[in-house]
């Protein structure tokens, strides 16, 4: 089995992307060898387990995700061979980690991959349930958590492409993710009316959303945005929860897009968000 076209066509963007941003090469040059590894493992995953037709639809109506980590599946020995291969792109990117995952158990490792599906916000952050400045949202992501989300995530991106397709979207009104539950850390503004479309940061869904309020608070406040130079891109900040969420503008724009490539070439927006005391 080959990689998907659609998989295919991310790395061209991320080789692409490399071409033109030299001062992304160390960030963008990891994020390829990263999602090589796992749209390859994608391939040979198996397609989860899906509901019936009733069940999906009240679970759209109730603003219930459809995917439960039990549905992905998770072979013991797959995965623990899946969590070495991507913590040897770690390190073969960043030879200063000490990560912990080595010697770890596949019990130990299906375990956390658990953990972090049920109880993480995104795939590499634990959720923060009280808001910047807790207790939680001071707690560093250990090594050993941060290679099982990696790892994780082309089983949520497989669930995602057999799920998505069979959702009615027009039920679905939720800030979060309608397949995996995750929180968005993109969105887009539709080219034809502007639209907003939320993309999973777990599982790379899209949803649409409404263009006015929080999409992590429901705050009905007007957000403030930021705009680059450019009009392209816009940062948008809530000021009840303090988080942000970045977007692109697409209604001008005449280039494709890839939006799980376009994260990472705004990465200079999270560092000033962040900055600010933003998250998320």
């Amino acid at each position: 089995m080959e990689m998907s076209e659609r998989d295919r066509e991310v790395l061209e963007a991320l080789a692409a992307a490399r071409k033109k941003h030299e001062d992304l090469a160390d960030l963008l040059d990891f994020y390829y060898d990263l999602y090589e590894v796992q749209f390859a493992a994608k391939v040979h995953l198996p397609d989860p387990g899906v509901r019936d037709d009733m069940a999906v639809r009240w679970r759209l109506e109730g603003g219930i995700p459809q995917l439960t980590f039990d549905q992905l599946a998770v072979e013991l020995e797959a995965f623990a061979e899946l969590v070495a291969r991507i913590r040897q792109v770690l390190l073969q990117h960043n030879p200063s980690w000490e990560l912990e995952d080595e010697g770890h158990a596949p019990e130990q490792l299906v375990s956390l991959a658990r953990h972090v599906f049920e109880a993480w916000d995104t795939l590499t952050s634990p959720r923060v349930e009280d808001g910047p400045g807790s207790e939680d949202s001071a707690q560093p992501v250990r090594p050993s958590a941060l290679t099982v989300g990696f790892a994780l995530a082309p089983y949520l991106q497989k669930a995602s492409e057999t799920i998505l397709p069979r959702l009615d979207l027009e039920r679905w009104v939720q800030g979060y993710c309608p397949v995996c539950g995750g929180r968005p850390n993109f969105s887009l503004l539709e080219a034809k009316r502007g639209a907003r479309r939320l993309i999973c940061s777990r599982c790379n869904s899209l949803w649409q959303y409404s263009r006015v309020g929080c999409p992590f608070c429901r705050s009905k406040e007007k957000q403030t945005y930021f705009a680059s130079e450019d009009g392209v891109y816009r940062l948008y900040v809530c000021p009840d929860c303090k988080r942000y969420l970045k977007t692109i503008d697409l209604r001008d724009l005449e280039r494709p897009v890839q939006p799980v490539v376009e994260r990472l070439l705004t990465v200079g927006m999270d560092l000033a968000a962040q900055a600010e005391g933003l998250r998320t």
